[in-house]
């Protein structure tokens, strides 16, 4: 017989199991399940037998319980509650931590839906098949999947007997091949709605495993029926997906297993991609400013179907930055006097876009029309004010030359004593936005620091200075956006620069 998934002849293929491009993770929320541990769909052996693999990297030993995650379909899900999901999964290894099958009834919004997986090996959970709800926004292992909105079909609370929402996989299972997966949902009956008036859904699991000769899928074990009072997931919200969890917190995660074959049948559809929302969160309408100034522009953007894959940042119709990770910010730099008109234009993972509202802002003209500087000798020395902090001074020997230079510990003060050197010095107040931009990333690597920032990131210059009060850092060589430096034993502080 062959061991590869098996699928009704009427279903609709959402995944052939050749590409994650379809396909939105979602997983636990709680930091108590994470650690430092990731879970990650991955395609391999392509393109001449592509498989996608569930793999678990990092060090899960800290997490409080077992990080679970789900691949959701971005472009068919539910239409009715009435349909059924399936999928193929092939544990990578016959161990109790290897898990893995189909979910449905998923709710995109409210984090939840019900699984149907496999447990391939006895160990301190008993081997079988089953059915569950797992709530991924839950912080403890106990909510996180549970039979907690599931029943017997007469009413009474679901439990983990092999009568109930527990199944032996039988002496026929092989957990190393594929096997399928399917849950199917259908309208309670009036016997069910007797044993549970609240009932959302009659709920049925199978697993198939090979072919008879005449093509018909070989059912493993017995067929789980069970109620649940879930609410239906809304429209644009309900979704079906593969399922999969290295459950073991004890030892630091590896390959899950491999999934394949993701089908619905009946009341599914192509979804119409829902356009992602975008507005600007700073600065306000109507703020102004004082040039010379670099200002931050912060935008929220959120996509209900899917994700945000980058905010494009315009001044009118030019573009001024964009960025693709959340949060959205860019900092337009050194802006000269104006009435300018900021929007911010999301694109999510469909390639839909939509446009913020236009926030309109002024920039002065810095003659007369910034705070004024007042200079006055003092001792051996000059005192310098002005009439409020949020202000950086910077000075100058010559004022032919553009490079001016940071006056340390002047931006949350607005006063300061210098002693006087000699020369002709300059002064001017530089207002000062809050920092925005690509984050640095500092790795040890034996006697050395690796300084890099996003490779997608461009514009910026890397610089270094060994001392905070210094007012001039030094630009750093850099290749596509990484350093590795040696460390010397004396402090160096990183900064980027546009």
């Amino acid at each position: 017989m062959a061991l590869a998934p098996t699928f009704s002849a009427l279903a609709v293929t959402v995944n052939d199991g050749s590409t994650t491009d379809n396909l939105i993770q979602i997983l636990n929320s709680s930091p108590s399940s994470q650690a430092d541990s990731a879970v990650s769909l991955q395609v391999a052996n392509c393109p001449s037998n592509c498989t996608l693999t569930a793999v678990q990297t990092g060090d899960n030993t800290l997490a409080l319980f077992a990080l679970r995650s789900a691949w959701y379909a971005t472009d068919v899900a539910p239409t009715s509650g009435v349909y059924t999901v399936s999928a193929g999964f092939e544990p990578a290894d016959v161990a109790n931590r290897n898990r893995g099958g189909v979910i449905g009834w998923l709710s995109s919004s409210a984090s939840n839906g019900i699984v149907l997986q496999v447990v391939p090996e006895d160990g301190f959970d008993l081997k079988s098949f089953r059915v569950s709800v797992v709530d991924f926004s839950a912080d403890n292992g106990n909510d996180n999947e549970s039979l907690t909105h599931l029943f017997n079909t007469n009413g009474s609370l679901a439990t983990t007997d092999f009568t109930s929402a527990w199944s032996e996989p039988g002496t026929n299972y092989s957990a190393t091949n594929f096997a399928t997966f399917q849950l199917a949902f259908s309208a309670p009956t009036a016997a069910d709605l007797a044993g549970l008036s609240n009932a959302t859904a009659h709920v049925t699991a199978k697993v198939f495993q090979g072919t008879e000769t005449n093509g018909t899928p070989i059912q493993l074990s017995r067929t789980i029926e069970l109620l649940t009072d879930l609410p239906l997931p809304s429209l644009g919200n309900h979704r079906i997906g593969y399922y999969a969890v290295w459950a073991d917190i004890n030892f630091n995660g590896s390959t899950i297993g491999y999934l394949d074959n993701l089908a619905g049948e009946g009341g599914v559809g192509t979804v119409a991609n829902s356009l992602p929302s975008v507005s600007i969160s700073n600065p306000a309408g109507g703020a102004t400013f004082t040039e010379p100034v670099n200002i931050s522009i912060d935008a929220s953007a959120t996509d209900s179907d899917g994700t945000v894959a980058r905010v494009d940042f315009f001044n009118g119709a030019t573009l001024l930055g964009t960025e693709t990770t959340n949060p959205f910010s860019f900092t337009w730099t050194n802006v000269a006097a104006g009435s300018y008109s900021l929007t911010a234009r999301a694109t999510d993972n469909g390639g839909g876009t939509s446009t913020s509202s236009p926030v309109n802002i002024t920039v002065n003209s810095s003659t007369g029309g910034g705070p004024t500087l007042n200079i006055a000798l003092a001792a051996n020395g000059v005192e310098i004010s002005w009439p409020t902090a949020g202000y950086v001074l910077q000075m100058a020997t010559n004022l032919a030359s553009p490079t001016w230079i940071d006056v340390p510990g002047t931006l949350l003060t607005n006063r300061i004593t210098l002693t006087i050197t000699g020369g002709t010095t300059f002064f001017r107040l530089f207002q000062q936005s809050a920092p925005a931009g690509p984050r640095l990333t500092i790795l040890l690597s034996g006697n050395s620091v690796i300084v890099s920032w996003p490779a997608q990131v461009s514009g910026y210059r890397l610089q270094s200075k060994s001392d905070l009060n210094a007012g001039t850092w030094t630009d750093v060589a850099t290749s596509n956006n990484q350093v590795t430096e040696i460390i010397t034993g004396s402090a160096r502080f990183y900064r980027l620069s546009q």
